[in-house]
């Protein structure tokens, strides 16, 4: 499988698609109460598309959220975890000719590190003393039992998100790879039509 460049507005046309799926899918879990984020799914779906398209899913879907479902602007810093899984899905794959499980394999081990240390930054300077807990629920537990063990806040809050989002990212990666591959057997039929 090869990935092939889309123009920008077919680009923009996906991400207007996934933009409100990512939300659902994100607040579905959330609502479920399952584990996991369950919030790049459709980023990494877009950033199979190209970058632009797994740029605006990261930050459309965070702005939404911040405004509809956090209430809170500052959430919209997390989008910088979609822009690093949407920068390293084409640094560690797209940019290349072939798709190898390797890469993937290495795109969710570099992305749980990379997003996590991000996500920990982020919750340390922005929410760890607020008033309402936006934190998932199995990262706060997480955190804050180390924290009981005298391990630093920000660090607590790193190895907290590491084995959430690696299971996360597991799962974004290769069902956002299932709807990219599904997404080109539908343009490839839609071109076969404009041929004929």
């Amino acid at each position: 499988m090869t990935f092939k460049k889309y123009s920008l507005k077919t680009q923009i046309l996906i991400s207007l698609i996934f933009i409100p799926l990512n939300f659902i899918s994100a607040y579905i879990s959330e609502q479920l109460q399952v584990p996991f984020f369950m919030d790049m799914i459709f980023v990494y779906a877009g950033s199979f598309f190209g970058i632009p398209c797994g740029l605006f899913v990261g930050f459309g879907h965070s702005l939404i959220a911040s405004f509809f479902w956090w209430h809170n602007i500052l959430n919209l810093f997390y989008c910088i975890c979609c822009f690093s899984g949407t920068f390293l899905t084409w640094f560690i794959v797209t940019r290349h000719q072939e798709v190898v499980w390797f890469r993937l394999l290495l795109l969710i081990f570099v992305s749980t590190v990379v997003i996590s240390l991000e996500g920990s930054i982020i919750y340390s300077i922005f929410f760890s003393t607020a008033e309402e807990n936006t934190e998932l629920a199995t990262v706060f537990f997480l955190t804050y039992t180390l924290v009981l063990q005298n391990i630093g806040l920000q660090l607590s809050a790193f190895f907290a998100r590491l084995p959430v989002n690696l299971f996360d990212k597991a799962f974004a990666v290769f069902v956002g790879l299932g709807i990219f591959i599904g997404g080109k057997k539908l343009f490839a039929k839609g071109e076969l039509k404009k041929v004929n």
